[in-house]
């Protein structure tokens, strides 16, 4: 009779385990103080660090492409000035 006593009824064990592994107000405090430790130390979570650049519009692709264009031009114009100057000294 005595190892019934040390038994529990398996009703209170499957309980006290759910309510161990389902305890939400633990899972959103944890969630808020490390939001908190976060914020303070400046630390990005890896879908902050993810975040896509949004679409250019076809007129901001164009400058951009415009942009580009001028200044690999310029950056050729100055290797042949670069160029002539070398040949000439």
């Amino acid at each position: 009779m005595k190892i019934y006593n040390k038994l529990e009824d398996l009703t209170k064990v499957f309980d006290r385990t759910w309510k161990a592994n389902h305890n939400d107000d633990v899972k959103e405090a944890r969630e808020k103080e490390k939001k908190f430790i976060d914020k303070m130390f400046n630390v990005k979570t890896p879908l902050e660090e993810k975040k896509l650049p949004k679409p250019l519009t076809p007129n901001e692709q164009v400058s951009n492409l415009q942009r580009n264009m001028n200044s690999m031009n310029n950056f050729n114009n100055q290797n042949r000035i670069n160029n002539i100057k070398g040949k000439i000294n």
